[in-house]
């Protein structure tokens, strides 16, 4: 049997039926508590340890000083897996992540985020 004669049938089993997908992003699902999105810094609490730099896998977080000996934090969320291990690793909890999951962008810089404060 050809492929039209095979795709044919099945569209036509499927015809009467209703949607498979969900009607996002009209209507969005509710996230579970334990979902883990896009990193959320908060410089505030951040004492420039660098654990959570150590902890990624994923090379995602870079944490430094600058010339007048501010602590930099930068982050990269397109090299995150959001595994979560930032989060555990702070000492400080000045990482949580976030619920944010709708990250697809045309502009390389809106991915990378970048923190300068003293400590």
């Amino acid at each position: 049997m050809s492929l039209p004669g095979k795709l044919l049938p099945e569209a036509l089993k499927t015809l009467g039926k209703d949607r498979a997908t969900v009607s996002y992003p009209k209507n969005k699902r509710t996230l579970p508590d334990r979902f883990r999105g896009a990193v959320e810094f908060d410089p505030d609490p951040c004492t420039g340890c660098g654990m959570c730099e150590r902890h990624c896998a994923a090379d995602a977080i870079v944490v430094g000083t600058d010339d007048d000996g501010n602590v930099t934090w930068e982050y990269d969320v397109a090299k995150c897996m959001f595994c979560g291990q930032c989060e555990e690793s702070c000492p400080t909890d000045a990482i949580v992540m976030g619920k944010d999951f709708e990250l697809a962008d045309s502009d390389r810089e809106s991915f990378e985020e970048s923190y300068t404060f003293e400590r």
